[in-house]
């Protein structure tokens, strides 16, 4: 064999192992916990002039690159589940399902953070982040269907989750794949309470 085919069985080689090394630096980083944490300390419902209203305490810490996009404009969104369960058969089965979007944006323009309810289009503003992040810590949000009020044999069902789907284009695959960017979900179960 030639001495001048080796080197080029050597170059033939070391592509594969620069695309290789991308691929398990990704997939190890897929692996890491992620950096955000929401956690859900009490979800009630409850009456306010004649309208049940769902009380969310909750606790959200976004991670650093959550917070970097935020500050540059990207808006951040949770998704809340609420459902109705009954006892049937074969376990639990949802009777009712409301869904709210909550929005958390800045706008660099005018130096203010928003919060608002993407379903009912209500804003509230906020000069500094801490002060946006901390109005999450108890969520009012009012409940359309009145039936919600639930008798004994029922529970609710709430989850808050983060939206990923809700972010631009050439955020949404750094979304799947960065632990950044990952959050679980979180849910409570309570007993249904009694109409009043």
């Amino acid at each position: 064999m030639p001495l001048w085919k080796k080197p080029t069985e050597r170059r033939g080689r070391a592509p594969r192992s620069r695309l290789l090394a991308p691929l398990l630096a990704l997939s190890l980083q897929a692996c890491a916990p992620g950096e955000s944490s929401l956690k859900l300390s009490g979800a009630t419902i409850d009456q306010h002039a004649g309208v049940p209203v769902l009380v969310v305490e909750c606790d959200w810490k976004p991670s650093g690159a959550m917070l970097d996009a935020l500050d540059h404009g990207i808006p951040l969104t949770l998704q809340l589940e609420l459902s109705r369960e009954r006892r049937g058969l074969l376990g639990w089965r949802a009777q009712q399902h409301e869904e709210h979007r909550l929005e958390l944006r800045y706008f660099p323009l005018s130096r203010n953070y928003q919060l608002r309810d993407l379903d009912r289009a209500t804003v509230r503003s906020f000069g500094v982040r801490a002060a946006a992040l901390a109005a999450l810590s108890r969520i009012e949000l009012p409940i359309a269907d009145a039936s919600m009020r639930a008798v004994a044999p029922e529970r609710q069902r709430l989850r808050i989750e983060f939206d990923s789907a809700a972010l631009p284009g050439a955020l949404r695959l750094p979304a799947l794949v960065d632990a950044a960017w990952r959050q679980a979900a979180v849910e409570r179960t309570w007993p249904g309470i009694p109409a009043a």
